[in-house]
Formats: C-alpha cells, sequence, structure tokens
C-alpha cells in the first residue's frame, strides 16, 4: 500500500472517530482495574484458568499487548489518576494502614475525577482506594468522585471486609456494615451506578476490584466446580478469578443492555505483575502473600519487581466502532491512560504537564509509536526500575537498606526477548551506558519513605477479621517506632526467618561441634 494510501485511510478513520465523538458529545468512561492479576491470570493470553467475559472483551476491543503498570499497587494507581509515573508523583509503594504510618498521595496532585468532573461528568468509585485515608481529605470523596463504595486499604478480608483487624468498608466515606463476598458487591454497586445513570451528563466510573489480591478468599459453590484441580491453594485461586471474571462480564453486559456501549469507553487493566515470586524479605514482612498463586506465563519476575512479570499486565481498551477487534503492539504505560482520555472527551490542557503520552489519535489510527526513555519502578525492600527507550529496556535494582549493596543494571532488547533471558549490557556497551545515565540522572519524588521493616512487621497490614473498631472511627493511634536497638534486633529476627533454611542447618551444625569440642575437653581432662 501506498504511503498516500496510508495517509488517506488515516484520515478517514479519524474523521469517523470525529463523527461519532461529537455525535454523542462525550463518551462515558467505565475503567476497570483488578489487583495483583498477572499477565497468564486470564485465557486469552494463554493462562490456565477460563476467563471467558475478560477473553470477549479482549476480542470485542482492543487487546494491548505491552501494557504497562508500575511493581505495586499505590504507585500505579497514582500514576492512573495524576498522569504522572511511578517515580515523579511521589508514592514510590503501597500505603500501609494509619497504625503503621500515615502518608497519602499529595493533595496537590489534580486527578482524574477532577478533571472529568470539569467537563461535566457524574464521576463514581466502586471498589479499591488505597491513596490515603487517614484524613478526610484524602478520602476519594474529597478528591473529585460525586459517589463512592468499597474500601481505603490495600487489601481486605472478602467477606469480612477487614483490614489488619478492623472493618475497613464504607459508602461515601462513612462507615458500612455490609454482607457479602467483596467482588460481587462492587460489581453490584458498578452496575446500580449504570442503570440509574443521568442522561443528561456523562458517566466517568471507576471500579476498582481487590481480587485477586491476598487473602486468597473465594466462595464454596465456585470452589467446588474446581474439585478437578488437585491443589487446595490453586483451587482456591482459580476459583477467586472466576467470579472477578463473571462479574466484570456482568458489567459489561449491563452496560450494553441499557443501549450505551457504543458511547462508552471501557478499560481494563491490572495494576501490577502476580503474586508469584516475591522478594523473600517481603514475604516475610507480609507472610499473607505466600497464598497467592499468580502466573506470569514465563515472565521474569512478580508483583513487586521491575521485570516483566511486575509491570507487563493484560491490558484491553474497547470503544464499540472506534477501538475494537484488533490488536496493538503499542507500549502504553499507565501514566499514559490520564493524558489520552483527556484527549478522547477533548479537554484542552497542556500535555506536557504529564510524563504520560496521549496516545488517542495513535491508537486510533494504530500508528506505534516506540517509547522515548520511559520509566516505571518501586521501592520496597528494593529500589526496583525499569526504563524503556525504543526496543531496549534497562533493568536497574538496588537494596535500599545497605548503601553499599550492588546496583545492578541489566540490558534486554525487550522486543525481541520478552523472557529477559539475555542480558546484552556488554554486547551493546553504548546503549547500556546512555541508558544508564538517563535513568541515574532521572529525579525521584519520595513522600512516603522507605518501608521500616520492623513497623511494618510489628503494625503492618495482615488479615486477622475484626477485633477493634472500624477504620473510620479513627480513635486508633500511630504507633511509634521502637528503640533503634529493638528495630536492629526485629530485623534480625527478619532476616532469620526469610533465610531459616540456611540459618537453621548452620546452627545445628554449630551445636553439634560444640558438644563435640566440650566432649573432647571433658575426655581429655
Amino acid at each position: 500500500m501506498s504511503n498516500s494510501n496510508v495517509l488517506i485511510n488515516k484520515f478517514i478513520l479519524i474523521c469517523l472517530f470525529s463523527i461519532n465523538i461529537f455525535s454523542i458529545e462525550k463518551p462515558n468512561v467505565v475503567i476497570i482495574l483488578t489487583d495483583d492479576l498477572g499477565w497468564g491470570d486470564v485465557s486469552y493470553n494463554g493462562g490456565p484458568i477460563p476467563t471467558p467475559n475478560i477473553d470477549k472483551l479482549a476480542n470485542d476491543g482492543l487487546r494491548m499487548n505491552r501494557f504497562y503498570s508500575a511493581p505495586t499497587c499505590s504507585p500505579t494507581r497514582a500514576a492512573l489518576f495524576t498522569g504522572l509515573n511511578s517515580l515523579t508523583h511521589g508514592i514510590i509503594r503501597p500505603l500501609n494502614n494509619p497504625t503503621a504510618e500515615r502518608y497519602a498521595l499529595s493533595l496537590e496532585h489534580k486527578i482524574m475525577p477532577e478533571y472529568f468532573k470539569e467537563m461535566g461528568y457524574k464521576t463514581a468509585l466502586s471498589g479499591k482506594w488505597h491513596l490515603g485515608m487517614y484524613k478526610d481529605e484524602y478520602l476519594p470523596r474529597n478528591r473529585g468522585f460525586d459517589s463512592t463504595y468499597g474500601h481505603l486499604g490495600g487489601g481486605i478480608g472478602y467477606f469480612d471486609h477487614a483490614l489488619a483487624g478492623r472493618l475497613d468498608w464504607h459508602r461515601n466515606g462513612e462507615i458500612l456494615y455490609e454482607d457479602g463476598y467483596s467482588t460481587t458487591l462492587i460489581a453490584d454497586e458498578a452496575i446500580r451506578i449504570i442503570k440509574n445513570k443521568d442522561s443528561s451528563n456523562p458517566l466517568f466510573l471507576y471500579v476498582a476490584f481487590n481480587a485477586p489480591h491476598t487473602p486468597i478468599e473465594a466462595e464454596n459453590n465456585v470452589i467446588n466446580e474446581l474439585l478437578y484441580i488437585k491443589d487446595e491453594k490453586e483451587r482456591k485461586y482459580a476459583a477467586n478469578i472466576i467470579t472477578l471474571d463473571r462479574e466484570i462480564g456482568k458489567i459489561i453486559n449491563t452496560i450494553e443492555s441499557e443501549g450505551i456501549l457504543e458511547e462508552t469507553i471501557i478499560i481494563f487493566f491490572s495494576d501490577n505483575g502476580p503474586v508469584f515470586d516475591v522478594d523473600p524479605i517481603a514475604a516475610t514482612i507480609a507472610p499473607d502473600i505466600l497464598d497467592s498463586k499468580g502466573n506470569t506465563l514465563g515472565l521474569k519476575g512478580s508483583k513487586g519487581s521491575a521485570y516483566e512479570g511486575g509491570i507487563r499486565v493484560p491490558g484491553i481498551i474497547y470503544y464499540k466502532g472506534v477501538l475494537e477487534k484488533s490488536i496493538s503492539n503499542q507500549f502504553f504505560f499507565s501514566d499514559d491512560i490520564l493524558p489520552t482520555l483527556l484527549s478522547a472527551i477533548s479537554y484542552d490542557i497542556d500535555i506536557n504537564f504529564f510524563t504520560g503520552v496521549d496516545r488517542w489519535e495513535s491508537l486510533i489510527t494504530n500508528n506505534i509509536e516506540d517509547p522515548k526513555n520511559v520509566v516505571t519502578g518501586n521501592v520496597i525492600v528494593n529500589d526496583e526500575r525499569a526504563l524503556f527507550n525504543d526496543e531496549w529496556k534497562l533493568y536497574y535494582s538496588h537494596f535500599v537498606y545497605n548503601d553499599n549493596a550492588k546496583k545492578t543494571f541489566e540490558l534486554y532488547n525487550i522486543q525481541a526477548d520478552p523472557f529477559e533471558l539475555n542480558d546484552l549490557s556488554s554486547d551493546h556497551p553504548d546503549i547500556f551506558n546512555s541508558m544508564k545515565k538517563t535513568l541515574t540522572e532521572m529525579p525521584v519524588v519520595i513522600e512516603t519513605p522507605y518501608i521500616n521493616p520492623a513497623q511494618s512487621y510489628l503494625y503492618g497490614d495482615r488479615y486477622i477479621g475484626i477485633n477493634n473498631s472500624p477504620w473510620l472511627e479513627r480513635n486508633y493511634q500511630e504507633r511509634d517506632l521502637p528503640h533503634p536497638l529493638v528495630q536492629s534486633l526485629i530485623f534480625a529476627w527478619i532476616i532469620f526467618l526469610t533465610f531459616k533454611q540456611f540459618f537453621i542447618p548452620i546452627i545445628i551444625l554449630l551445636i553439634f561441634i560444640i558438644l563435640f569440642v566440650i566432649k573432647k575437653i571433658n575426655i581429655k581432662f
């Protein structure tokens, strides 16, 4: 096909899109975000758990083959809402419950629902927030959402809706006591909002499921459908995702049955990769995550890691008649979503304000643009970052609790080597050194300091039922840090628990050696 024909086709596509957009004024926008859903946790990518409703959405819409989030939840959510990457908006890691620490996404940031309200949208959240809950001003109802429902912290029990011993369930910032399985409740609220949509205003709906985040729980009737899965944890994990898939299907069906599918942009993605092979120290600090059975289909790394398994996630954009029935290999990052959607609804703003890129027109025309020095990452036990430039990816990692620890840099041709098997840093020194210089010179905004291992181990998020008043009653106090000596002892204990399979044999061997020496001394004297 000649260049002139290609240009004509692109012009026709843009004109058709313009007719569509102006005929309905502003499209509704529905974002469906899952929690820790891996690249291999959906069957359209070849995963073993059947997800027919998500698969149908992928087949009907634009399947994003290179969709990237941050390695953990709060950094991705902040990037989604601010249009700033995970090393720029200040939220470098998941936020802990307010007894362990008190941080939130800064009020200096204007966030996605506030932009949509300015354009006349009704804005609603159903599900997880996880961007700050210790003061009213940080709650989503005070940050642009007309209605809010769900939970505010990082994870909850699916049946008791509890985090770290307290109820974490609300409607519009008020404590809500309600029975039910959280995945179903979140979907029911989204369906209610869609059915009661005001026809005079477009809708922005953010549906943020806590599935399949730990603690992995599922309803018995779904678990019993999967008795052919022998491993109990794998069976429960599959049941959790199957319910998630069914509820997503109900939401999409409601959009269609209400007659608004052709005027609704639907975005589906996961906030990070699955819990599959997490850092062992992080697993000791938060042991509940070990119950997860996520799948990366061979991608290296998992949640918390800047390797592909931690950041490359399932992603779909569906706009019937505009973005449908195709696959895109466009590199697309969570901070691209806000500028792209603002372009879609004709919001006039200087897009240079964002680190994210407006991809709306290129998605419509399927014009693939290579990433240019795009970064994502987080800081937990390790400071892990990934820098993308053209077909190249530079991976960086550094253990944050030891300034003298080795800094790891690895270079991959991520297009040709998605499983990151071949470090090409020595083969392409010019590219490696240039990207290394770019990454190390990029500013990192840290408003949430490094996790204190002792504080998190003692008071961090746990799933232990309800034994105290709800979080929103705020009758708790932030726990003081232990004495530095106690912190050091706790950290030593954490290290021992993490590597006990190595330490215990050594200790046993030392005991035998000591006993042997004592026996020899006694025989001699």
